[in-house]
């Protein structure tokens, strides 16, 4: 199947990404109940009926509504899912070339597989991937260069962070996101300390586990960034010898692309 449209159902928005010559020319992001926003973008992309949607996502309530929508506007989608991983949507003498080794492959989050097969692709030919996530929550993804996904981390994102130092103290004001390097060792009040601190938790786990994994490499791995709060890495320097470091906020709708061409 190539897809017109891909479709990223997350914990906090939908994405859009509009399909032309093999990659992903337009992305928008709606909230996850916004019938006039979707109808109003399907007549921007000048979308009909005969438009082919791939749909992957972390929310099924989510998910279920948005196909509704779809079918009363005479319109489907096909899903991609955790099963693609697992070889079930194949028959025995045709693999995917992708697997993940997790213990309940069923159970994992289908983004994180669909971010780490993109970053795989992408990856220099030998070379081991490292996908890095950074929205709601953040995640950290292996995948051998022969396809082998291994697993990785998961902690909360940036935003996560900063309400529940709020929530959960009698003080600490709620501080907004600005996800950049930073470059001061401390901070002067206690704002900037709360973002000097979540900017360093999120680019320090990175950074040890990008380390871990390389020095456990013959070739130096190839790490991607991408979400909402990716803009932490950018201008970043790993302390472990990289093959290539790319941020690309389009990298987990790319894995849906790829993937739904990959579907029988």
């Amino acid at each position: 199947m190539t897809p017109d449209v891909v479709v990223d159902v997350g914990n906090t928005r939908i994405k859009w990404g509009l399909v032309s010559g093999g990659r992903i020319t337009e992305v928008v992001a709606f909230d996850h109940d916004d019938p006039v926003g979707w109808k109003r973008c399907c007549e921007l992309w000048g979308l009909t009926a005969s438009a082919r949607w791939a749909l992957a996502g972390v929310v099924p309530r989510v998910m279920y509504r948005f196909e509704a929508w779809l079918t009363a506007h005479g319109m489907s989608a096909r899903a991609v899912t955790n099963d693609l991983f697992n070889g079930d949507v194949f028959d025995d003498n045709v693999p995917f070339e992708f697997v993940t080794a997790v213990e309940e492959p069923e159970q994992i989050g289908i983004d994180r597989l669909l971010t780490a097969f993109a970053a795989w692709r992408r990856a220099p030919l030998g070379a081991s991937a490292i996908a890095l996530n950074v929205g709601t929550a953040m995640t950290i993804d292996f995948v051998e260069s022969s396809g082998m996904h291994r697993g990785g981390a998961i902690l909360p994102g940036p935003r996560l962070m900063a309400r529940s130092l709020h929530e959960y103290t009698a003080k600490l004001p709620l501080v907004e996101i600005d996800p950049e390097l930073p470059v001061t060792i401390w901070g002067e009040n206690t704002e900037t300390a709360i973002e000097l601190g979540i900017a360093n938790a999120i680019l320090g786990v990175a950074d040890q586990m990008v380390w871990d994994w390389a020095s456990r490499r013959e070739t130096p791995p190839a790490v991607f960034a991408t979400g909402g709060d990716a803009g932490y890495f950018r201008g970043f320097v790993f302390t472990a010898d990289v093959s290539k470091f790319e941020i690309d906020p389009t990298l987990t709708l790319d894995g849906i692309r790829l993937a739904a061409e990959a579907l029988p």
